[in-house]
């Protein structure tokens, strides 16, 4: 049986020709509109699945453009059967870089730079350091090996938790902890608190009252991964208490954030709309075409999700 490839995108065929670029071999694609879409055994959902299940019988793999898959769960096309794969991409690189960018800029206020620029106002202030501060990723999968990987970098001390069973430890990155006994006791020990964590039944409402009392007072909470992660209403009040004294928010429980959502208009909280991990062609061609690769060779694929794990 000859595969063919359904791609659902904002732009399919840009993304189909750099896919082929990547393989260096005309690539067996369609579009959703095709005729025949349905006979399609391979399915690059590059973007948000349509809101109507599709009907693909003879479909054998997923992959998924998006680095959390929570919502495939719920989707019927993700049978037994077929194989969901999720893109990593250039995602480690961007968010690291989102991290630090915003930690930076706190860091050194960059918000009372702009404001003496606006007023035209000169009043000199010292500059905090990230030099020596303690930094705790959540989530230790390739993103936070990442983050670890930058902090280490600025000289921070770094430490990480993650579920038992990874396999994708950096060998330059110490104290990664099996699982969440240690939490309390780094959380109280963290300057800075990174959650990576995916959404699954496990880790909803996580970040709860009792774990942002065991956060050092004056510490920074930053949530790049899912915002139903967070009890929100638990944070405001943590941020009340100075624990954690700020926070730099990603994602939310409801996205778009409403206008009047109590988190706005906070100078302790800093809002960006969902940005810190966004999909761009090139890598979403090159995570595809190695998997293409492998999955015509019959070699294991890149970033499989494991239904009981949830990830």
């Amino acid at each position: 049986m000859s595969d063919r490839v359904l791609i659902t995108s904002s732009d399919p065929e840009g993304l189909a020709r750099a896919i082929e670029e990547e393989i260096d071999e005309p690539f067996p694609w369609c579009r959703l509109d095709a005729r025949g879409f349905e006979q399609s055994t391979v399915w690059f959902c590059a973007g948000a699945p349509p809101e109507s299940p599709l009907r693909l019988p003879k479909l054998g793999w997923i992959q998924s453009g998006w680095a959390g898959v929570e919502n495939w769960f719920l989707r019927p096309e993700w049978t037994g059967e077929v194989i969901l794969t999720r893109t990593v991409g250039d995602f480690p690189q961007r968010i690291a870089q989102h991290v630090f960018g915003y930690l930076l800029a706190r860091a050194l206020r960059v918000d009372e730079t702009l404001r003496q620029m606006a007023e035209r106002t000169w009043k000199r202030w010292t500059p905090e350091s990230l030099a020596g501060k303690n930094l705790l990723v959540v989530g230790m999968g390739a993103i936070g090996l990442e983050i670890a990987a930058t902090a280490k970098a600025f000289q921070m001390h770094v430490a990480g938790v993650r579920r038992g069973g990874g396999k994708n430890q950096r060998p330059s990155v110490e104290g990664v902890k099996e699982g969440a006994r240690d939490l309390p006791d780094l959380l109280g020990w963290a300057d800075v608190v990174v959650s990576l964590l995916p959404l699954t039944p496990e880790t909803e409402a996580f970040w709860s009252a009792e774990r942002f009392a065991s956060m050092k007072a004056g510490s920074t909470f930053i949530n790049v991964s899912r915002g139903g992660t967070v009890e929100e209403a638990a944070l405001l009040r943590a941020l009340g208490r100075g624990k954690p004294r700020t926070a730099i928010l990603d994602v939310f429980r409801e996205e778009p954030l409403p206008a009047d959502h109590p988190l706005r208009g906070r100078d302790d909280v800093w809002i960006t709309p969902h940005i810190a991990g966004v999909s761009t062609i090139p890598p979403l061609a090159r995570d595809f075409a190695e998997n293409w690769r492998r999955f015509r060779a019959g070699e294991p694929l890149h970033n499989q999700i494991d239904r009981a794990r949830g990830y």
